[in-house]
């Protein structure tokens, strides 16, 4: 077997980690069938690669431990600052308002005022990266039954994995996000020419979040079912993800 170079060991660790976009891909798979000691190192590091997610299960902690290390960690507020905090509030308030900036003082109040907000951020950056790599998915499927126990494999709890092909919504696969350093599953599901991300997390709070239908340009819904909550995250109109989420709803 001929050792293979610096660049080609990078390509294969960035073909495994979904980082090539669809053109390089492309490439990258007619290299795979023209190149036997390519092809051989690519399956030997897949199957490494398997069986260190296979072995290596993260944990999830439990919701109330999370809760009572988030309460410690939570930075004390004295009562003088507590105090000053609105004053600074109608500061900034009257700045907008003596400024004129119109629509964009608008988003600043919506941005200000909703602590969700980061956190919806947070799952859009996830759903982008996806995209952007050329592979949105750790698992491509269009079966429910295929990718369920994929997910049952790798979490105490797995998510409820819908078909909703009948609705225009037909499931794509499912991959696994790191959100706010704790592992979360993700479906995949398209309509037309787009995905959408639907991630499905313990609950936070008395309720789901609220805030604009649609948050950096994209379209967000979230609802709660039992103790989960679920985060639709895509690029399509908010009226395409309401209907989405109504499908989603009524199939469970």
């Amino acid at each position: 077997m001929t050792a293979l170079t610096r660049d080609e060991l990078l390509l294969l660790n960035a073909a495994l980690d979904g980082e090539l976009d669809a053109a390089a891909m492309l490439s990258f798979e007619k290299r795979l069938a023209e190149t036997s000691d390519f092809a051989a190192e690519y399956n030997r590091l897949k199957t490494l690669q398997g069986a260190i997610r296979r072995e290596f299960i993260p944990r999830v902690a439990p919701a109330d431990l999370r809760a009572r290390v988030m309460a410690m960690a939570a930075p004390a507020v004295s009562p003088r600052r507590a105090t000053l905090a609105p004053n600074w509030q109608a500061l900034a308030a009257s700045v907008i308002i003596a400024a004129g900036l119109g629509s964009l003082s608008t988003w600043l109040v919506v941005k200000t005022s909703s602590p969700d907000i980061p956190f919806a951020e947070l799952l859009i950056d996830d759903h982008k990266r996806g995209l952007l790599s050329g592979q949105p998915f750790d698992v491509a499927s269009a079966d429910r039954h295929k990718i369920k126990p994929w997910f049952a494999s790798r979490f105490a709890l797995a998510p409820k994995v819908e078909d909703l092909e009948a609705q225009g919504f037909p499931l794509a696969g499912g991959r696994i996000d790191v959100v706010a350093g704790t592992p979360a599953p993700v479906l995949l599901y398209r309509h037309n020419e787009h995905y959408i991300s639907l991630t499905a997390l313990p609950a936070r709070g008395n309720g789901a979040a609220s805030f604009p239908s649609r948050v950096d340009g994209y379209a967000v819904e979230t609802w709660r079912e039992g103790n989960t909550d679920y985060w639709a995250i895509s690029d399509a109109d908010p009226a395409t993800l309401i209907k989405f989420r109504q499908a989603f709803e009524g199939r469970s």
